[in-house]
């Protein structure tokens, strides 16, 4: 599918900042499951964006406002293809042997270990039990993508997806204790699991196909307002990494558009800024729209 893709930010400073530096992975990317066919970066005031790709491989566009300014605006634009329509289309590893495909893929890339090895208070070393019940462990004689499947299902009784909210909590522990949380919040209890059954797991933040957002036909509601949104990916054999959506329940296809990857979400950060000013937080007013040009 091929989408096109536009996210406008402005920031309004009660009083004038200077030396303002910002970073931010907005731009989809390009890899084996998507191209990106054009990308524009326009920032006001004007000034130089430089490009660069992080230790994850994902794009980051960096600017300087070093005058001082009251305002700040970007919008970012692009244009993607997306080509994997179908998550179960692959030739699926024995299940016996599927602990030695993953052990071979460690092997031959150690820095995938990272992604097995990381805990942080967004993915934490878990308990047995959490809320009276058995976290899942990995089992012989099934398939790995069946039981990540189970795993979102389990999830499903901790945590209740809220759509409202955007970003995850700072600690898991925050939404595990509310009983309700981001997509973000859901991402970080899939990946937690996964990597005490020493598979990897990699977060994702990314860009839905605006037909998520539209209301129920049955309820006379208007569409959601278009966000960002978060999944995981689990390393699958046969498959490679396949994304796992435990918001929604789905596993993630051409309607899903990658933007970045890491560890967990503070590595992939829409927005990471600093300046110099006596204000307090601007405020921050971001728009996203994302359409479906054609359905190749």
């Amino acid at each position: 599918m091929r989408y096109h893709i536009q996210r406008a930010c402005r920031m309004r400073f009660s009083v004038p900042a200077r030396e303002h530096h910002v970073q931010i992975r907005l731009a989809p990317s390009h890899d084996q499951d998507q191209s990106v066919i054009r990308v524009l970066l326009d920032v006001a005031p004007k000034t130089h964006a430089a490009r660069a790709y992080d230790g994850f491989g994902n794009l980051a566009h960096h600017f300087a406002i070093l005058a001082a300014h009251e305002e700040l605006s970007f919008e970012i634009e692009a244009e993607v293809e997306t080509r994997h329509a179908n998550p179960f289309d692959f030739d699926l590893v024995p299940s016996a042997h599927e602990l030695d495909w993953i052990a071979e893929r460690l092997r031959q890339s150690p820095r995938l270990w990272d992604l097995v090895l990381h805990r942080s208070a967004m993915t934490p070393e878990l308990p047995q039990e959490i809320a009276g019940q058995t976290v899942p462990v990995l089992r012989e004689g099934r398939q790995l993508i069946d039981q990540v499947q189970d795993l979102m299902r389990w999830m499903r009784g901790l945590i209740a997806y809220r759509p409202a909210e955007a970003e995850p909590a700072l600690a898991l522990v925050s939404a595990l204790e509310g009983g309700a949380g981001s997509a973000g919040d859901l991402a970080h209890l899939l990946i937690a699991v996964a990597r005490q059954w020493q598979v990897p797991a990699r977060f994702v933040s990314g860009y839905l196909d605006a037909a998520y957002f539209d209301p129920d036909s049955s309820a006379d509601l208007d569409a959601l307002p278009q966000r960002q949104h978060h999944w995981a990916e689990v390393l699958i054999p046969g498959s490679g990494w396949t994304g796992f959506d435990p918001a929604l329940g789905l596993l993630a296809d051409a309607t899903y558009v990658r933007v970045a990857v890491g560890r967990d979400a503070q590595d992939t950060a829409a927005i990471k800024q600093s300046c110099r000013g006596d204000g307090i937080a601007p405020e921050v007013d971001d728009r996203l729209s994302v359409s479906r040009l054609s359905l190749s």
